[in-house]
């Protein structure tokens, strides 16, 4: 495999994924871009399954991670020799794996409360879920709700996604990068209200 591009830096800035990276992975997929958005969706489940084999806690979100880190180096000038794109992908993904492995505190996710958690950390986690929410955007606060309100969510998600003139898979794309945002200003949040 021959990956050509920009050296990494030591530092780790935060990336977000744009249109033209999303278009470069499409591109890179198939040229017609109604299969390319097929085969991304085919990959999406595949690294889901493969992530899930692994024994990933939240593969969903690793397999999103992983898609955007591929279209990232893309965007960064990558190129992936011919044949060897599912290798480059499988790549990415162990590394995702790993990194979520070695570091499970750090993760931006909210955790559900146990048993064991106690009725103030409740409450805080509570009130910082609302106070963050609050600072979201209306839009974007309520495309959050919407998509992962109750419902049957396939029917709900297509009806938001239509509604928003966006295929499923940006609208994914979408919201996954709010419930990001909205976890780690969560985890920030209780950083300051917990001892």
């Amino acid at each position: 495999m021959t990956i050509e591009g920009p050296p990494h830096s030591g530092a780790r800035q935060r990336w977000t994924l744009t249109s033209g990276a999303f278009d470069r992975l499409l591109a890179v997929l198939d040229a017609d871009r109604g299969r390319a958005a097929s085969a991304y969706e085919q990959l999406r489940y595949r690294l889901i399954g493969l992530l899930r084999w692994w024994g990933a806690v939240q593969p969903e979100d690793l397999a999103d991670e992983t898609l955007d880190r591929v279209a990232r180096r893309l965007d960064e000038g990558a190129t992936v020799s011919a044949g060897s794109f599912g290798a480059f992908v499988g790549g990415v993904a162990r590394m995702v794996f790993y990194e979520s492995m070695r570091e499970p505190a750090s993760s931006p996710t909210l955790r559900e409360p146990t048993a064991t958690t106690a009725p103030d950390e409740v409450e805080a986690a509570g009130e910082c879920l609302d106070r963050c929410l609050a600072s979201l955007e209306a839009a974007e606060r309520t495309l959050l709700l919407r998509y992962y309100d109750g419902g049957k969510a396939a029917t709900v998600r297509k009806q938001l996604a239509d509604e928003l003139g966006i295929s499923p898979t940006a609208l994914r794309i979408r919201a996954h990068r709010l419930r990001v945002t909205l976890g780690r200003c969560v985890t920030s949040c209780l950083g300051r209200q917990l001892p």
